[in-house]
């Protein structure tokens, strides 16, 4: 039998899906008990020998994983774990139709957290096999009339089977090339920089050579081609902007393929994905890997033709995803131009090797949210109590000096711990089990400055419903100009952060916290990277692109002549020496 993984053309899968299909509906004429599917015992497949502890492989070593918390890019670790067994139970038809009867949630576990693994060391063909495998065996089982029960059963014996569903339609979403939108455009249009021709001409000659792992640990000069596609490793955690946001250009209706007809231009910006890749995989030991890649990228567009230079690269678009970018980039500010930066804060600063500095213009840079994964969104989301069942005034955990070394310059957390713990309606300190649910418990969350001011807290608060207090004296929000921050949240001095700012709250009338509560609810899509609709992150960035392209000043070019003669191309060569 074919292997799972066996190529492009993934010819294992029609088979598969066929005998699947046979399998499943001999089961549902059997009307097998519902246990058939959730026994989840490994030794009733394999010959476990003398590894005794792999008999409850399902329950020891998975089943906790069905929940699909994957919250970094730093778990590829564990998505390698994932894959190997991956490969292990399903070898061959008889293999993966036994596993399939005997623990159906197990299997779906495996294969959606190995995923993004087999993406970066197999390469985005057999991710999409491996994820039509995966769909197949939900939707072929789902038709079954004991579906429901089953579901139920696995439920009460921990696999969380709504969580797997979610991931599914996660990995739907965008590990498949984007589908342009159907709508007509009615605003301005973007040019998505597509891979280098001269890589996508590897691609297809050197199949095996060009997978991203194997392309980052050739060495630097391969860091653009490997990050050309972004891999589904940069999808997770905070910095998983850079993934989305080139997935959204490339669907939007008002993409066009031609670049002089563009009004815009997205610039593929993974400088944050690649270092932390570089955490786990250490390629690149100086860890000079983000700059190349920046220099790589800059110098890509502006070979690709004329357009950076047009107008000062004005009309081009990057991402910065981490509160320390543009700075931590060698030589940043001249090749970026006059480039649109989207970023999420207005200055680069570390309180334990930095100073702030100013990288944010607001005339054409736009601050953007934090990116909080789909799986967190959907359990604050669960726990968002309303106004009047919330018994909890005040709340923070996190990172403090006492916890994470780092942490011990700032201040304005320590002063919260030795300020606020202990009063009434308070809860504060580190990490603690529950952490979503007491948000969804608290009426005001706070959300201090980290080592640098931007803060995850924000957006966390808010998704839970919980009216966030901004601990952070330089820090500047996003889309002011389309938010009403005021009406649902504050900005509170942090040199006050301690038992000034109780007496405040305490002191605050229920009806206008209660108003404030139903704001945070109203504006929270705004900073939900998975809202659908007029309401999200991606179309409060569209409509601050309009507003730039209204007041985008004029640049003529670095030279001139009338009747737009190609001057660049006659100066410093020998034609421009016969004109004279």
């Amino acid at each position: 039998s074919c292997q799972v993984f066996c190529g492009r053309a993934a010819p294992w899968l029609p088979v598969f899906l066929a005998m699947l299909r046979l399998l499943l509906s001999v089961f549902v004429f059997l009307s097998l008990g519902h246990a058939l599917w959730t026994d989840c015992s490994l030794e009733d497949v394999i010959d476990i020998g003398s590894s005794p502890l792999l008999g409850d492989f399902w329950n020891s070593f998975v089943r906790n994983s069905s929940n699909l918390h994957i919250d970094s890019g730093t778990s590829l670790d564990q998505g390698r774990f994932f894959m190997r067994w991956a490969y292990i139970l399903t070898k061959n038809d008889d293999m993966l139709h036994a596993v399939v009867q005997n623990c159906i949630f197990g299997v779906l576990t495996l294969l959606l957290q190995a995923l993004p693994a087999v993406d970066y060391e197999k390469g985005r063909a057999e991710a999409l096999s491996l994820l039509e495998m995966s769909r197949s065996i939900f939707a072929e089982a789902s038709k079954m009339e004991s579906f429901p029960e089953v579901v139920a059963e696995a439920e009460a014996k921990g696999w969380e089977v709504q969580s797997l569903l979610l991931a599914l339609q996660l990995y739907d979403a965008y590990l498949p090339d984007p589908q342009v939108g159907s709508e007509p455009c009615e605003g301005p249009k973007y040019f998505v920089y597509p891979p280098p021709q001269a890589l996508l001409q590897r691609r297809e000659e050197l199949d095996a050579s060009v997978l991203t792992k194997t392309l980052l640990h050739a060495g630097p000069e391969h860091y653009l081609h490997a990050l050309t596609h972004g891999p589904l490793q940069c999808l997770f955690g905070m910095y998983g902007t850079e993934y989305l946001f080139h997935h959204f250009f490339r669907s939007l209706p008002c993409v066009v393929q031609d670049p002089s007809e563009a009004d815009f231009f997205f610039v593929p910006s993974y400088f944050k994905c690649i270092e932390v890749v570089n955490f786990v995989e250490q390629f690149d030991r100086e860890e000079t890997e983000a700059s190349v890649l920046f220099h790589q990228t800059v110098d890509y567009v502006t070979q690709f033709g004329p357009w950076f230079g047009r107008r000062d690269g004005s009309d081009h678009i990057f991402i910065f995803s981490w509160g320390r970018f543009p700075c931590r980039l060698s030589n940043w500010r001249a090749p970026s131009r006059s480039s649109i930066a989207l970023q999420v804060e207005n200055n680069c600063e570390d309180l334990n090797s930095e100073g702030p500095e100013p990288t944010f213009n607001r005339w054409k840079d736009i601050i953007i949210p934090g990116h909080i994964d789909q799986w967190r969104v959907a359990e604050l989301q669960k726990w968002n109590l309303p106004f009047q069942q919330r018994d909890v005034l005040l709340s923070f955990h996190g990172r403090h000096a006492g916890n994470t070394e780092s942490y011990s310059n700032v201040s304005v957390r320590t002063q919260i711990l030795e300020e606020l713990e202990g009063l009434p309606g308070v809860s504060v300190g580190g990490f603690i089990e529950g952490y979503h649910e007491l948000l969804g418990q608290s009426m005001f969350c706070l959300a201090p400055r980290g080592i640098t001011p931007w803060t995850i807290h924000l957006y966390v608060a808010m998704l839970a419903g919980c009216i966030p207090i901004i601990l952070s004296d330089d820090y500047e929000v996003p889309f002011q100009g389309i938010v009403d921050w005021p009406s649902f949240s504050l900005k509170w001095p942090m040199r006050s952060a301690g038992r000034e700012l109780y007496a405040y709250l305490v002191s605050l009338d229920p009806a206008l916290m209660a108003e404030m509560k139903r704001r945070v609810d109203e504006n929270a899509c705004w900073f939900n990277y998975y809202s659908s609709g007029a309401c999200s992150p991606y179309r409060a960035v569209l409509r601050s692109l309009e507003e730039r392209l209204k007041q985008r000043p004029t640049y003529v070019g670095q030279w001139w002549g009338p009747g737009g003669l190609p001057l660049p191309e006659l100066i410093g060569s020998r034609a421009a020496d016969r004109h004279l």
